[in-house]
């Protein structure tokens, strides 16, 4: 887990206010406090008004990414007061629907200020409601403060509340109030009316709510059935670009970090106590021409963290806001949101990061002729990031009898040079025999390129090996796999704590002129075909594609699914993939980054062997997803290949999934 940006961009507000709104006069109580005697609150709503503006000074929050803008950054010119307004208290059901009769009302005045006051017995909740109500559509906030805004991202908090589900009643209305803030200071409002601010807000900042509300709703877990030691492999994918400079970068990242997990009390106390990692990136004005950058780094420094853990398994870790310089650049990074989920009743969790940040010149501020402050009139590029990360707890007095039994394997690797890019996966069973020996079965996979000539496609297809030695010390780390002239390979991998799952991150180069980068990820298999039918899955995809020539007419995507995406089968031969997905795309190693979102809602074609070797596949007139990997025991995790297949094409896209069992 690293420190980076959330994909957030600041837009323009543009629009009306809402229509229909009654006039009259403000009303106001004095606030006599709590106890038996009444309390008020009060606010200002506003609505959507002004126009387009540009200027040359944008925040970081208009630059941070999810949506693209050009040099020309849109600015905030302001909400409009709502004068003449009636405010209406009620309650809602989890549906938003209102309950019981209005509780009580005032009307606004000309500055769009309202008081009201709460009558006897009504408390502050996140059922409890004030609204504005105009032709054909509502403003609305919960009432969980005194001091309450009426305003579309109070509007959309609720939404989001709403459509994940929650038990608005039982909400704790502080959780709401830090939601909301956070929510604000981030200046995003856009659109031309309510509804379609409501709906950019959903693209700029949807996925950061939906992170915060699926914890938010949840109840407290058990933080005792999740301390321990902890082992963490990432593996990243980056793009970057230059401003209209036409020089960019196809990066991979990866650490293999130390952790310990303990009770805090209403949190998890996490110490990162160490961390290995390595970079590289791929730069240029084509991938004909790009050059690799290869370094890699020991940090043997802690540092504390605190993280909220959910009745369903949710280990949530908020980010500051940080801006790092790094010679000649510096970078600003928002507040980011990690949410691990945990797979039931194991001390093993997955991380999907979806990051970003913006890339500035440096200015020299004391005189002393060296950079020491970000330069915000010299902004350089965006970066993006994603990265699939677990986090395994580690045994202790593991021996080689503990390993044993067959393990479904999945595999992604990068690889780049001058001329080339590559993506390549593989899947097969490994099997271990108990005694620091494994059998490496038969392998398939395929490959895909990016080369100065065109895109490349290969399938593939392995030879396994028996009776190869692998060494795993008492805490389960893999020390050595396999060997090469006779000699044991170095590894850099760990087995968990109840010895069924198992994860590699490596990687090689050599120096500055080739890198490579892969991640493998290995689950015991079952002894029948797992049950999976009515199980819901949180579904992690990671992937990149790859098509065109390298002289700078490629395309080269980044895709991720979004948090709250989900596979749910209805029985070991059909189910469905419900989600939203993020696909960040530049033309050519040196374009611009520009983003785009998709929602999914499709049928899936299912396949469950005797071993839980499984494929789920995704078609539609223009060609298939196909996710092909292995359940575990208990089909409490999957972890699969992808590949997207081109109506009567090769493969062009390759990836990795992984689907964490979420039923209720």
């Amino acid at each position: 887990m690293k420190k980076a940006a959330l994909f957030l961009i600041a837009c323009v507000a543009s629009a009306t206010i809402l229509a229909g709104c009654g006039g009259g006069s403000s009303s106001s109580s004095d606030d006599t406090g709590g106890g038996a005697t009444s309390r008020t609150i009060s606010g200002t709503a506003t609505a959507p008004a002004g126009a387009v503006a540009f200027h040359e000074a944008p925040s970081v929050f208009e630059l941070a990414l999810n949506a693209l803008i050009p040099s020309a950054h849109a600015a905030i010119t302001g909400l409009d007061p709502v004068g003449g307004a009636t405010v209406e208290l009620l309650r809602v059901d989890n549906a938003g629907n209102p309950v019981g009769e209005v509780l009580a009302e005032t009307v606004t005045s000309i500055t769009g200020d309202y008081r009201l006051t709460l009558p006897e017995g009504v408390n502050l909740a996140g059922d409890l409601i004030v609204r504005i109500t105009g032709t054909g559509t509502e403003m609305r906030a919960q009432v969980v403060d005194q001091a309450v805004n009426i305003n579309p991202v109070s509007e959309f908090v609720l939404r989001k509340f709403i459509e994940e589900g929650t038990d608005l009643d039982q909400l704790v209305v502080t959780d709401v109030v830090t939601l909301s803030g956070k929510v604000d200071t981030f200046d995003l409002t856009a659109g031309n009316d309510l509804s379609d601010m409501l709906a950019k807000l959903d693209q700029e900042v949807g996925e950061f709510v939906e992170q915060q509300v699926a914890v938010i709703k949840e109840q407290p877990g058990d933080v005792d059935s999740v301390t321990g030691d902890y082992r963490s492999a990432a593996f990243s994918l980056g793009l970057h670009d230059s401003d209209n400079n036409n020089f960019g970068t196809f990066a991979n990242d990866m650490w293999r970090s130390q952790f310990n997990f303990a009770n805090g009390g209403d949190t998890v106390a996490i110490t990162l106590e160490g961390e290995e990692s390595a970079y590289s990136n791929f730069s240029g004005m084509s991938v004909a021409t790009g050059s690799i950058y290869y370094e890699t780094d020991i940090d043997t420094e802690s540092e504390n963290l605190s993280g909220t853990l959910t009745d369903s398994g949710i280990l949530s870790i908020e980010g500051a806001f940080e801006e790092e310089i790094n010679g000649d650049n510096a970078f600003r990074y928002p507040s980011v949101i990690y949410n691990l989920q945990q797979v039931k009743n194991k001390g093993l969790f997955f991380l999907l990061s979806q990051e970003a940040a913006v890339r500035y010149g440096t200015t020299d501020t004391n005189g002393d002729e060296e950079p020491d402050a970000l330069d915000p009139n010299d902004r350089r590029g965006d970066e993006v990031f994603r990265a699939l990360e677990v986090f395994a707890r580690s045994p202790s007095g593991m021996s080689d009898s503990d390993l044993s039994g067959a393990f479904g394997r999945v595999f992604l690797e990068t690889y780049a040079q001058t001329g080339v890019i590559e993506l390549q996966t593989e899947v097969n069973v490994v099997t271990f025999n108990g005694d620091g020996t494994f059998d490496y079965g038969d392998a398939t996979g395929h490959r895909v390129g990016l080369e100065s000539n065109g895109s490349t496609y290969q399938a593939l297809n392995e030879i396994g090996t028996n009776g190869e030695p692998i060494d795993v010390g008492a805490d389960g780390d893999i020390i050595s796999a396999g060997t090469d002239d006779g000699q044991p390979v170095p590894a850099d991998g760990f087995v968990n704590d109840t010895f069924d799952f198992i994860a590699f991150a490596e990687t090689e180069n050599n120096e500055n002129v080739w890198a490579q980068f892969n991640k493998t990820l290995m689950v015991k298999l079952p002894e029948s075909a797992p049950d999976v039918a009515g199980k819901k899955y949180r579904l992690m995809l990671l992937s990149a594609a790859l098509e065109g020539v390298g002289n700078g007419t490629s395309d080269i995507e980044m895709i991720n699914s979004q948090f709250n995406s989900y596979v749910t089968l209805s029985s070991n031969t059909a189910g469905t993939l419900a989600g939203d997905f993020t696909e960040v795309h530049k033309t050519g190693l040196g374009g611009d980054l520009s983003v785009d979102s998709d929602t999914a809602s499709a049928a899936l074609n299912v396949t469950v062997a005797a071993n839980g070797a499984t494929t789920l596949t995704l078609a539609d007139q223009d060609g298939s997803n196909i996710m092909e990997g292995f359940f575990n025991q208990d089909a409490s995790l999957g972890v699969f290949t992808t590949r997207w297949v081109p109506q009567g094409g090769d493969p062009n896209e390759l990836g990795l999934v992984v689907l964490i069992d979420v039923t209720e």
